[in-house]
């Protein structure tokens, strides 16, 4: 099926290649790079209601309206950062798990390009190093597909960084060198090549061990806000429960425990850590 007109800010190469041998390198069937766009979610979404063989990957030098979870603002229009969006068959994955599970293997590609630099699993889709916000994955269903966004900050210079809380750092700030951001595409895509060929219920135990040992809020204090649960009761909705991180479950979720003592699984929402 052919897709609707490109836009005029599509590229023909990026990064000194042509699309065409970045869509074989990266394993997809669609293609896009684009100057500037609006969303790559948005486009990769259009790309998948008009029929367009998957995988698909949407990548921007720079995006106009990038988003994260909730609708918030994600700070893109520079060409500083690496943004894109995947679309892939749903299959067998389980969207709950998805963040967490793509968030591991970004935070995996991300160290092979920066040796030095430990990258934290923030739950429920950020990536950090020392607590300071690095990048997000926001992921969606469109139709029998999956939309994988991912934003990463990775040649900001200290002062090209949005004031935001948490504070956000880049790689190149963490790391000390200028980051290839075809390097970090291609190992990126390869990485997450397991989450497709390795569908699973939940989260598997190696990748469950691994993002326990990237959370930085097991053992903090933590302030809750969303849809929590216990063992006795359905869904509540809390703000601000004070509580202690206390790992990830197979099923994505965050164990928490509260100043009572009671524990809890947060099925949805935000957390923050607090001194």
């Amino acid at each position: 099926m052919t897709a609707s007109p490109e836009p005029p800010t599509l590229l023909a190469s990026w990064e000194g290649r042509p699309g065409s041998e970045w869509r074989e390198r990266l394993g997809v069937a669609t293609a896009e790079f684009h100057a500037r766009t609006g969303s790559t979610s948005d486009r990769a979404r259009r790309l998948v209601r008009e029929g367009l063989h998957l995988p698909a990957i949407v990548v921007a030098d720079r995006q106009a309206q990038g988003r994260g979870r909730r609708g918030r603002r994600w700070m893109s229009d520079t060409e500083r950062g690496l943004w894109f969006t995947v679309a892939h068959h749903a299959g067998l994955v389980v969207p709950q798990v998805l963040p967490l599970r793509a968030g591991l293997a970004v935070a995996e590609a991300l160290e092979a390009v920066a040796p030095s630099v430990r990258i934290q699993v923030k739950w429920p889709n950020d990536l950090a190093i020392g607590g300071r916000k690095l990048g997000g994955i926001l992921c969606e269903r469109v139709h029998e597909a999956v939309l994988v966004g991912i934003g990463l900050n990775l040649n900001h210079l200290p002062g090209e960084l949005p004031a935001v809380t948490p504070p956000a750092t880049s790689l190149r700030v963490e790391y000390g060198h200028p980051i290839h951001r075809g390097e970090v595409l291609a190992g990126a895509m390869d990485a997450l090549g397991t989450v497709w060929t390795r569908p699973h219920e939940g989260i598997p135990a190696s990748e469950l061990d691994a993002l326990n040992a990237r959370s930085p809020l097991s053992g903090r204090p933590l302030s809750v806000s969303g849809v929590v649960r216990d063992s006795t009761r359905g869904p509540l909705t809390v703000e601000g429960l004070a509580a202690v991180g206390a790992g990830l479950l197979p099923d994505g979720a965050l164990k928490v425990r509260d100043r009572a003592g009671n524990r809890w699984r947060v099925i949805a929402g935000t957390v923050e850590t607090w001194s």
